[in-house]
Parts: C-alpha cells; sequence; structure tokens
C-alpha cells in the first residue's frame, strides 16, 4: 500500500502565507522553474498508545528533543497551535546548526505541520539546498489504545545540483525519521506496560 499524496482536508486549517518570508512569489515560483520535483521521504510505525497520549508529545515543541531525531533543543519563538514559530537546535557535521520553522497545520489528536523559515549553520545563513522544507505529523487512531503515526519529510530541492545530493541524503533521512518514531514510541509507552 503506497503512501496517500498531500491533500487537505475538511477538518484540516492551512496557513498559507504567514510571514515576510512567505510571500506570494515565494509560494507561487515553484509553478515558474524555482526548483525541481519535490522529494517525499515517509516513514511510519503502530504505537501501542492513545492518539491523544501520542498528540501530548508531538504538539508541544519544547519536547521536540526528546523524540526528534534532529532536535537538540527547541523553544517556541512566538504563538501557540497554528501560526507558532518555533527554533530547533541541533548540530550538522560538527557546526551549530538552527532552524526556525511555522506551524501551517495544527489539528488536535491528527495533524502537526511545520515549514522551515530560516536555517543557519555555524551563525551564518545556511546554504540554500532546499526552496521549501516541509515536516508533518499524522496520527491515526486504530483503536482506543494504538495509534499509526506518520512522519514525513518533504523538500524542493534548489537546482538540479541541490537535488541530486538531496536524493543522496534520502538514506540518512529515512534513518533519521526512523529513528525519531522509535524515540517517540519509547516515550510514550514508557509506563505503560504493566
Amino acid at each position: 500500500m503506497g503512501m496517500p499524496k498531500w491533500r487537505a482536508t475538511d477538518r484540516t486549517v492551512r496557513l498559507a502565507i504567514g510571514s515576510p518570508r512567505r510571500t506570494i512569489y515565494n509560494s507561487c515560483r515553484k509553478g515558474f522553474g524555482g526548483g525541481g520535483a519535490m522529494i517525499e521521504i515517509a516513514r511510519e510505525r503502530n504505537i501501542s498508545a492513545p492518539a491523544a497520549r501520542v498528540w501530548e508529545v508531538v504538539a508541544e515543541a519544547e519536547r521536540l528533543p526528546e523524540w526528534y531525531a534532529r532536535a537538540a533543543s527547541a523553544e517556541v519563538l512566538e504563538g501557540a497551535g497554528l501560526g507558532r514559530r518555533q527554533r530547533l537546535r541541533s548540530q550538522w557535521h560538527g557546526q551549530d546548526s538552527e532552524v526556525d520553522q511555522l506551524i501551517t497545520a495544527f489539528e488536535p489528536e491528527h495533524l502537526l505541520e511545520w515549514h522551515h523559515e530560516a536555517e543557519r549553520l555555524g551563525g551564518q545563513p545556511a546554504p540554500r539546498f532546499a526552496l521549501e522544507t516541509v515536516v508533518r505529523i499524522r496520527l491515526e487512531a486504530q483503536g482506543p489504545d494504538a495509534t499509526r503515526v506518520v512522519l514525513e519529510s518533504r523538500q524542493r530541492p534548489a537546482d538540479p545540483d541541490k537535488e541530486q545530493a538531496m536524493r543522496g541524503n534520502s538514506e540518512y533521512l529515512g534513518k533519521m525519521l526512523e529513528a525519531s518514531l522509535e524515540r517517540l514510541e519509547q516515550l510514550v509507552t514508557r509506563g505503560s506496560e504493566s
């Protein structure tokens, strides 16, 4: 069974243009030759915990370092829920990395999505590999005590060379998503086993 295409549902609220960086030009330029096809990587896991318990962990920015493999620390910059801005910090090839993110979909116990707004490496703007980076977490209740969690990453490469590099990096990204799901499962099932 293949992964479903990305689509908004009638119960999903999306933030289309949420900051000066996400201008109409930036939102439309992909239609005018501003980057190649989206590179999509997804991993999923069935977790023996109710969707509400999983949501409590994934929806809180401050809890990202507990489960998301690319976050050593996280902080809320402003807002809450849809439109919240947050910053993740980590290490990338031995340098300090910061990624500012905007929450663009927030559907309690079902969907969380963020877009990268700005990326810094070693305190400087990071090289522009992707015109757009989106991370999506979908929760699907599989009964009262089980949840299917799908963790997806989409990136639109800045140019053909970056696309080739990103495709070469897809195995690493897939392993990172798998590690994140494993950490999430351990976190939400800890203490729930008799």
